[in-house]
């Protein structure tokens, strides 16, 4: 009998069911964290989904600009900005708030102290970072209006503010505002200004500096005359640079012909890898490079131990050497040994050493890869940043993906263990996210959208963005309030929307608050939800409204006398009901915000408060705020909240 009982009380609950939230938008998996409520006869539709959304291949967008197809929007709201080093990591997010972790053994996270750190922090209050690079124990970036800063380990005078003294905290480094790009060596510094020259500073003893000395230089010092350098890239004690023509070229420690000249001799001025004009981009690692050209084909070139060029080989390249003949490779990152890089579909591709499986392959230590192997299935890869023993990956929703040695938290997981498979790791916030997201007084052309506020409130309120698209992105709207309301919506149309707490200088993570579908055009005021009792009638309307008629002789209308009505009479001026359900003389019902209120006949306690007194108006049951359905009988009631299933009143064994 009691199991006759639960099936069939569970088939008269119409509620929700919640999974662990997918932190990937689009992903369209059985358990994809997505809490569905049943359609209505009016059509709609509503989807709640919470997930971390982020940037699309590292394109910009105006939050401000009025489009309502953000199919091809990018918008990043976690990390746009990436770089690892030795045994540290260091990220710029979307709202331009500067994060590191890891190893903080020389102050390179930059937060005053020397202790490690195994989830990212944030690096002061600044929210106008833009670039940010890694060397083996220090961090350079530039911020917004073109200025350079610098900390961590100084030993070779590689932050360049003129010492050998180490930095705990970003130190600006002298008073120009003209820096447009950096890149870190294992101790050695170089960067372009936005009038096209070149500048390098730091260790020195393989002429990596490329000033024609070896002799260290502790502030930034110009390479040459030359105006038009257009991107660099550094590996252990070498460097590239190409120039705004394409040209490639090179200069530094040169033992295993790192530097592709035909040669295993070090240089300690720029030198031209041959006379291509089609360079895009090049990464050094510890002795082995690798580039891209304009057409998308990849290069590699140097030391080839463990396979890590790709070509097949563990042969030594001293001259660059096509990779395949794929025409679709996108960004490329060079470790110690191994080797990494995406195509234009957002794969992921790994080869070379396996050290502490950072291959992600799920091998072990010694099972290293001599050519590109994809890694998953994901399409969702944009930028990655490999540093000796660890990697990050950052999706095309600017979300981290990490894999490697993790002994100093290097990964950001906020564990000390090592993966040799990719896991994704939430987006960090000081700015607390908003929760009980619904959507409520839909018509055909407006719908109120609503959410629990958090405490504390965010200092600036809320941001919201809603769009006919399921990609993140479209109008914006802010608001000091937890409702907003949408107008000018399209009828019969299915609306996404997400929100964000703005604390200021550091924005939260934009969270998704679901989908809702607008009535069609000559739909407005329809019914949402009727319920019959024994001789009286409930009605939520699609503005959220409560109405009730019928026979009253207990309170069961609500409306806080005991006269029957042979017309709808609304109950209240709430819009915020979300379902109802009658007994045979009392009326239950849930709110948007997850209250519970029961009214009308209460002789075998059917109302849940406690006592056996009929009540003429709505009343709250208890304080809780997370009832997800009910359901009621006779003299009885039930309820499914948070997943557990309670009952109150008089219950029968089915079988009398």
């Amino acid at each position: 009998m009691t199991k006759k009982l639960f099936i069939i009380a569970l088939a008269g609950l119409s509620g929700t069911m919640a999974f662990a939230a997918d932190p990937y938008p689009g992903n369209t998996g059985a358990d994809d964290g997505r809490m569905i409520q049943p359609k209505t006869n009016n059509g709609v539709f509503v989807e709640n989904r919470t997930v971390n959304q982020s940037l699309t291949f590292g394109l910009e967008t105006d939050y401000s600009t009025n489009i309502i197809d953000a199919q091809s929007a990018a918008f990043a709201v976690c990390f746009k900005e990436i770089s690892v080093g030795n045994f540290h990591s260091v990220g710029v997010k979307d709202d331009g708030t500067l994060w590191a972790w890891g190893s903080n053994q020389y102050g390179q996270l930059g937060d005053g102290t020397s202790v490690n750190r195994n989830a990212p922090i944030q690096i002061g209050s600044a929210n106008n970072w833009v670039k940010v690079v890694t060397g083996f124990y220090y961090t350079v970036a530039i911020k917004t209006d073109g200025t350079l800063w610098a900390w961590g380990d100084n030993s070779y005078g590689q932050l360049g503010d003129g010492t050998k003294i180490n930095k705990f905290t970003p130190t600006q480094i002298g008073t120009a505002t003209n820096w447009k790009s950096i890149s870190a060596g294992s101790n050695h510094t170089v960067a372009i200004k936005t009038n096209g020259t070149l500048w390098s500073w730091g260790q020195n003893n393989s002429g990596q500096l490329g000033d024609g000395t070896t002799v260290d230089k502790y502030v930034p010092t110009q390479i040459g005359a030359a105006s038009d350098w257009g991107s660099i890239g550094s590996g252990n004690s070498f460097t590239f640079a190409i120039k705004s023509n394409g040209t490639l070229w090179a200069w530094g420690y040169n033992g295993g012909g790192q530097l592709g000249n035909g040669t295993k001799v070090s240089k300690s001025d720029p030198v031209q890898i041959g006379t291509d004009t089609n360079w895009k981009s090049v990464d050094g690692g510890y002795m082995h490079s690798v580039a891209l050209k304009t057409d998308g084909t990849l290069w590699a070139w140097g030391d080839n131990y463990n396979g890590r060029l790709g070509d097949g080989t563990t042969m030594n390249r001293i001259s660059p050497k096509q990779i395949g003949t794929e025409i679709n490779w996108l960004n490329i990152s060079a470790g110690q040994t191994s080797t990494f890089a995406t195509k234009t579909d957002g794969t992921l591709w790994s080869w070379g050493g396996n050290s502490f499986g950072l291959l992600g392959n799920g091998a072990n230590m010694s099972a290293y890869t001599t050519t590109p192997i994809q890694v998953g299935s994901s399409i969702d890869n944009s930028q990655i940043s490999a540093g000796f023993y660890h990697v990050l990956v950052k999706g095309t929703d600017g979300v981290l993906k990490v894999c490697g040695l993790n002994n100093y938290g290097q990964l950001g997981d906020g564990t000390n263990n090592d993966k040799n498979t990719y896991n994704a790791i939430g987006c960090p916030s000081n700015c607390l996210p908003a929760t009980q997201f619904s959507a409520t007084n839909i018509t055909s052309s407006a719908a109120s959208i609503s959410w629990a506020g958090t405490t504390p409130a965010p200092g600036t309120g809320y941001l919201y963005l809603y769009s006919t698209n399921s990609v993140i992105g479209g109008i914006e709207g802010k608001t000091s309030s937890t409702t907003a309301n949408l107008t000018n919506l399209l009828p019969g149309t299915t609306y996404y929307w997400w929100m964000a707490s703005n604390c200021g200088s550091s924005q939260g993570n934009w969270v998704s608050g679901g989908s809702f579908t607008t009535l069609p055009a000559n739909a407005a005021g329809c019914w949402q939800r009727v319920a019959l009792g024994n001789q009286h009638s409930i009605g939520i309307k699609t503005d959220g409204t409560l109405w009730t008629w019928g026979m009253n002789d207990f309170g069961q209308l609500g409306d806080g006398t005991e006269i029957s009505k042979n017309n709808p009479t609304q109950i209240g001026t709430g819009t915020n009901w979300l379902k109802i359900e009658a007994g045979d003389y009392f009326s239950i019902g849930i709110k948007t915000d997850g209250t519970l209120w029961a009214w009308g006949r209460n002789m075998d306690g059917q109302l849940g408060n406690g006592d056996v007194a009929n009540r003429l108006a709505p009343t709250q049951v208890g304080t809780a705020a997370d009832w997800v359905s009910i359901a009621a009988g006779n003299s009885h009631t039930i309820a499914l909240k948070a997943m557990v299933l309670f009952g109150v009143g008089d219950i029968i064994p089915l079988d009398n």
